[in-house]
């Protein structure tokens, strides 16, 4: 089951690098890169609703989001940041140097969430493996950056 889980993570990602440049390209048609990442929300709250409807699954109630502490609430702001970002980025420096930049970032960051068990996220120790894994991430970004 676990390697289900990682290919279907590495779908996630696929489609990430696929989200940049349709972002991009939606801004295009907008006056403001804003106007993108409201439009790209909007189609996934659309898509979510109908996705609960079609299957059953319950919507939220007011006494479940009464009970959300209040930095699960930012998800939705950092989804912007990124989407935002993406949309404004890549046509400036490109798809791939803005994705490295991306994944060395959530790498770094991540490896501090596991860690701490930061926002009630598992611990998973830095390892001397992982640690050089993270470097390696890093370094990759940096050629991807400043390769020619």
């Amino acid at each position: 089951m676990r390697y289900l889980f990682l290919v279907f993570a590495f779908v996630a990602g696929s489609a990430t690098s696929v989200q940049i440049p349709v972002n991009a390209g939606l801004r295009t048609h907008l006056a403001h890169p804003m106007q993108a990442t409201f439009v790209s929300f909007a189609v996934g709250m659309l898509v979510s609703l109908a996705y609960c409807l079609a299957t059953g699954s319950p919507l939220p109630t007011t006494d479940g989001l009464a009970r959300i502490p209040w930095w699960a609430w930012t998800g939705g702001i950092l989804g912007t940041l990124y989407v935002a970002s993406s949309v404004i980025l890549s046509p400036r420096i490109g798809v791939a140097a803005m994705l490295s930049m991306v994944i060395a970032g959530q790498m770094l960051m991540s490896m501090v969430i596991d860690h701490y068990g930061l926002l009630n996220a598992t611990v998973y120790p830095i390892t001397l493996q992982r640690f050089i894994g993270a470097i390696l991430v890093a370094l990759g970004a940096t050629v991807m950056v400043f390769g020619k």
